[in-house]
């Protein structure tokens, strides 16, 4: 076995013990766990840029903070002649120790490496068992780098680097467009009859009338100008901070529901109670309950709602892609940096190409988006004489035959009208896209174990300045470092990719560093999508 990849994490039915005791040179987490293993047996997590920021991973931290040191080491060359020869041994240390958290072990072993690497790596086989540096007392994100009060503050003014903000102790096989993998444009095709023999704008309104139709079949004592925003995750993903969210936004819009599963069934009494103490019998009334649906069926049904409010302490995962299926837009809000599976909805979110209209930053622009949403919906009706040459949805008057539909406008149908006519296109569900490019990732990941490149080298470090320019300076702490760490990452891939053979054009792999994986058949130019990426 040359890569093993652990898709159970700390979740039930796991097995990191095998992990553990290293039975193969490059070991890989993915998909089972939404964050990191913390443990030093994991190489490597299979995310992408949003999910998991490089200003939140580890070696990304290191390499930004060596580059940092040999840009002051540069820069203070001309200084060093002036100097005595006792105070400039005093400023190399003191810039060395920018990196303290690597101890006297870690030192030793990496020149061990070293040598290892020029023999094919042979030599390492040792470290699997007894060698290896267990010190899980340095990871602490807290206390990496802050040994000395000298340093204090120095580590403060990096803290827009990230550089004490670490999460990650693996490094990341970054996967373009997004991490989540699906099967659902092959899995899931109810409509392809109709797809085949109709116009788009038929389908459209075909898709339409099929909305219409569910829904009265299940909510059929809701008028049809009431919203539907639908959650579909299990309850306790449902917080009190988000549950009073949702009660703000039903009451700013009187004439909207919330959709939620029983899911356990125990949760509908709870939480009935909790909305009529915090906004009373008439907001609480309209928190609606249904039974959870067979697979097929739940994806059908998602089309019924206007709206997906995620959850943003765990967001929707594999329901989120189900919801954006069967073309009903997701709102979500990213809420932590270092929390991976509070930003996976957003990954996939973007994916679409409609993430600008679906993602927010904050719990007033959630609220604030959902009721506009909602408030800005508007619906009217077509009559006409049903097609010999369609199959029908809706029956027709038995009076007059002439079949009523129902057109919604609004935002949220333009965004749906997006998801469902793209989504054959989408780099959501393009499943061999996406099988190809993490074949990529497997690859230079072995490639860089079997010539020792996935080793950290302090004198193989790019100093790419971009510092601050004028236009970070109205930017917010988070904002700022996003917009540098963006520049940087931009300028590195542009380098590496203007001087690369097209076998290297697939990856983007600096020594010691993540892997970050370029779609070669795509239009978007990789510096693009990581700029749209890293701006979550």
């Amino acid at each position: 076995i040359h890569v093993l990849v652990n898709l159970n994490g700390y979740t039930k039915g796991a097995r990191n013990e095998i992990f553990a005791a290293r039975p193969a040179p490059v070991l890989v987490a993915f998909m089972g766990f939404a964050g990191t293993l913390g443990a030093g047996w994991c190489d490597y997590v299979v995310t992408d840029p949003i999910v998991c920021p490089p200003w939140t991973v580890r070696s990304e931290v290191r390499a930004e903070r060596r580059r940092r040191a040999k840009l002051g080491e540069q820069r203070s060359q001309p200084e060093m002649q002036e100097v005595g020869r006792h105070e400039m041994v005093e400023r190399t240390a003191s810039m060395a120790i920018s990196d303290s958290s690597d101890s006297e072990a870690e030192a030793n072993i990496d020149s061990e490496h070293v040598g290892a690497a020029g023999m094919g790596r042979a030599g390492r086989q040792g470290e699997w068992a007894e060698e290896l540096p267990w010190d899980f007392g340095e990871l602490d994100p807290e206390e990496d780098g802050l040994h000395t009060n000298e340093l204090a503050d120095t580590h403060r003014r990096s803290d827009e680097a990230g550089v004490n903000d670490w999460v990650y102790t693996e490094r990341m096989m970054y996967m373009p467009h997004t991490y989540f993998v699906n099967d659902h444009r092959q899995g899931f095709r109810e409509d392809e009859e109709l797809r085949e023999v109709q116009t788009p704008d038929a389908l459209w309104l075909a898709e339409q009338d099929a909305r219409y139709k569910m829904r009265r079949e299940l909510f059929p004592q809701l008028s049809d100008d009431v919203f539907i925003f639908a959650n579909f995750n299990q309850l306790y993903k449902i917080d009190p901070t988000l549950f009073r969210l949702w009660l703000r936004i039903l009451e700013r819009v009187p004439n909207a529901i919330i959709w939620l599963l029983r899911f356990p069934a125990a949760g509908e009494e709870h939480l009935h109670r909790v909305a009529t103490e915090w906004a009373g019998p008439d907001v609480a009334r309209r928190v609606v309950f249904t039974d959870v649906a067979p697979k097929h069926m739940h994806i059908k049904r998602g089309r019924i709602a206007d709206a997906f409010l995620d959850t943003t302490e765990c967001n929707a995962h594999t329901t989120a892609v189900d919801i954006l299926w069967s073309g009903t837009p997701v709102l979500t809000w990213p809420r932590h940096e270092h929390k991976l599976c509070s930003r996976v909805a957003a990954s996939v979110v973007c994916a679409t190409g409609q993430g600008r209209a679906m993602v927010v930053s904050s719990a007033d622009e959630y609220v604030d988006r959902a009721v506009e949403w909602a408030t800005q919906a508007r619906h009217e009706y077509t009559y006409d004489r049903p097609s010999a040459l369609v199959p029908a949805i809706l029956e027709p008057d038995v009076r007059t035959g002439y079949v009523k539909h129902r057109i919604c406008h609004g935002p949220t149908m333009d965004i749906r009208l997006q998801l469902f006519m793209a989504r054959d296109q989408s780099r959501l569900f393009d499943t061999h896209r996406w099988t190809r490019n993490l074949e990529r990732g497997f690859a230079e990941a072995w490639r860089r174990w079997v010539t020792g490149e996935d080793e950290a080298d302090d004198n193989d470090v790019e100093c790419v300045g971009h510092e601050l320019v004028a236009e970070d300076c109205a930017l917010d702490k988070q904002s700022r470092r996003k917009a540098q760490w963006s520049r940087r990452i931009e300028q590195r891939i542009a380098d590496g990719l203007a001087t690369a053979t097209r076998e290297q054009r697939t990856v983007y792999a600096p020594r010691g560093g993540s892997i970050w994986i370029l779609d070669e058949d795509d239009g978007m130019p990789a510096q693009t999508w990581v700029r749209e990426m890293l701006g979550w």
